[in-house]
């Protein structure tokens, strides 16, 4: 009866470390970088948001108030590098924002959907009109799969 307590003691210690390698193996990092600036700064751009917006073409809209005055709303540039040292692959990424009051729609968003590749990096951008406050907090939330199991990050933007 010894040997086998011995035998079953091991192969459970192998599952649970295979266990922690699998969780572990896919972890992304995030490092989030965000440049806030004002609208009427850049007039030209401003009018380039204003017609993504009026048109629908806005990946993500919260409020279906149209754009009026430059001086009246900000620009917020986020960056967000992931970076995945493990050993197996972040899959699907999907990019949520939790908007705050004022917050009128993200113009442009790049890295939505994209994979990281085990031991490499990727980027995600998003670029967002907003009335709301400077230094205002926001959750971007970013779901991936590795191996059919839904992983989440949430940052504070």
């Amino acid at each position: 009866m010894k040997p086998a307590t011995v035998v079953l003691s091991l192969i459970l210690i192998l599952m649970l470390a295979f266990g922690a390698f699998f969780y572990t193996g896919g972890t992304l990092k995030a490092q989030v970088n965000s440049i806030t600036a004002d609208a009427a700064e850049y007039p030209d751009a401003f009018e380039s948001i204003r017609s993504v917006v009026a048109s629908g073409a806005a990946p993500r809209q919260f409020s279906q108030d149209a754009l009026d005055d430059p001086a009246n709303y900000s620009l917020v540039d986020v960056t967000i590098n992931l970076t995945n040292r493990g050993i197996f692959a972040a899959e699907w990424l999907n990019v949520q924002l939790g908007p705050v009051t004022g917050d009128v729609a993200v113009y442009s968003l790049s890295g939505d959907g994209v994979d990281v590749s085990a031991r490499s990096t990727a980027q995600i951008n998003l670029k967002l009109v907003t009335r709301a406050p400077a230094g205002s907090v926001r959750t971007v939330s970013i779901q991936y799969y590795v191996y059919g199991v839904s992983r989440t990050i949430e940052l504070q933007i």
